[in-house]
């Protein structure tokens, strides 16, 4: 291990979107920020990690586990009527100052308050780490607009093979400063091959469920129930199982009633981590419902947590559907996407060699040991 360093992770938007209070965020739900800034603390550096919380009003300090979270409550939405990525807290920047950590790493630079974070931790001479966890409509606008702060990073963080060459090839960020890595990890001891596949095919949907969005910004579980129905329609003896809660839950239901599937679709609401594994081995794929341009095992906690147990993963994608290394891309129409699951589904073997190659992959490149590892070498680096 390197000598220990002072850290300090931003994730600089509040949690309107998700009806997260500060108590929610750091005793009862699994975040990647926290897991991030857990595993650092565990290798023996001070950290702190920063949040912001519309359920405040004024700063919090909260001790959880090895590590400190400071709340900051919103003083200031810009842009106006935005759900997400749009609060901000001057605060914040001193509060950086007085941290004085050796590092500082700032999690999604498409947040409106990259725009003055970076500039004003780069005044302080500290090394800058941002990291890509998720796009939006406007990203080649926002890049183009946060380019001088884009520029003062030290390393960019990406998943995804289509941002590190926008970022390389568009925005003329020196390559050296671009790092392929994963937005999240897996604890590959909890997630891992518990069970035999079901009999007949078993689909699952892990994560939050929010009010019928766009499948291209934000997981839209609402399109699972129309493409169930047609495969049922089509003699395909297929079950899905929900997993999570959210806005959208009520509606779901409603859904599910509405079309005839009150006895394949079972909502199990929240659940602690140590249950999922078997669910993720029991069924035959995973939905991610939401646009990927190809099933990339760096992006994304569910997609991950399937791949380790041994389960291939159904995203979007209109533009190129079809089968991937790792699963298959549907459009999210159900009478498009249905005769390609179909499909999936009548090849079992196929699913189980993608299923298996994604979970020795998950195993070799993202552990959250193997990141841990990573990133103590990569601060290091950049605090000397």
């Amino acid at each position: 291990m390197n000598e220990a360093m002072k850290l300090v992770y931003l994730l600089l938007h509040d949690f309107k979107f998700a009806s997260l209070r500060v108590e929610d965020f750091a005793f009862k739900r699994f975040h990647f920020s926290k897991e991030y800034a857990k595993r650092m603390a565990q290798l023996g550096h001070d950290v702190k990690l920063y949040i912001m919380a519309d359920d405040i009003a004024r700063k919090q300090v909260v001790e959880v586990e090895e590590m400190e979270v400071k709340a900051f409550n919103v003083s200031l939405q810009f842009p106006p009527m935005m759900r997400f990525g749009n609060a901000h807290n001057l605060g914040v920047l001193g509060e950086i100052e007085r941290d004085s950590p050796d590092v500082v790493h700032l999690h999604n630079y498409y947040l409106w308050n990259f725009l003055y974070t970076a500039p004003w931790v780069k005044r302080l001479k500290l090394p800058l780490v941002a990291q890509f966890h998720g796009t939006d409509p406007i990203r080649r606008v926002k890049a183009s607009i946060f380019y001088p702060s884009l520029r003062l990073c030290d390393r960019l963080l990406v998943p995804i093979r289509s941002e590190e060459d926008f970022l390389i090839r568009s925005m003329r960020i020196p390559a050296n400063r671009v790092l392929r890595f994963p937005s999240t990890g897996v604890d590959t001891r909890v997630f891992r091959r518990t069970a035999a596949k079901e009999e007949d095919p078993l689909l699952l949907y892990v994560g939050r469920i929010p009010e019928p969005s766009s499948y291209r910004w934000e997981k839209a579980p609402q399109y699972l129930l129309p493409i169930l129905s047609a495969l049922r329609k089509n003699g395909v003896r297929a079950r899905l199982i929900v997993v999570g809660d959210g806005p959208g839950l009520p509606s779901l239901s409603r859904d599910a009633e509405r079309l005839g599937l009150r006895d394949s679709v079972l909502f199990l609401g929240q659940l602690d981590n140590e249950r999922l594994p078997e669910l993720y081995s029991r069924s035959w794929v995973t939905f991610v419902p939401i646009h990927m341009e190809d099933i990339e095992p760096f992006w994304g906690g569910t997609l991950q947590e399937s791949l380790a147990c041994g389960t291939p993963v159904i995203a979007f994608n209109a533009e190129s559907p079809g089968f991937r290394k790792f699963g298959l891309l549907v459009p999210p129409r159900a009478e498009s996407a249905f005769k390609l699951i179909e499909t999936a589904l009548a090849n079992p073997a196929r699913l189980v060699s993608a299923g298996d190659e994604g979970l020795e992959f998950i195993k070799e490149n993202c552990d959250w040991n193997t990141l841990a590892q990573r990133l103590d070498s990569l601060y290091s680096s950049l605090a000397k």
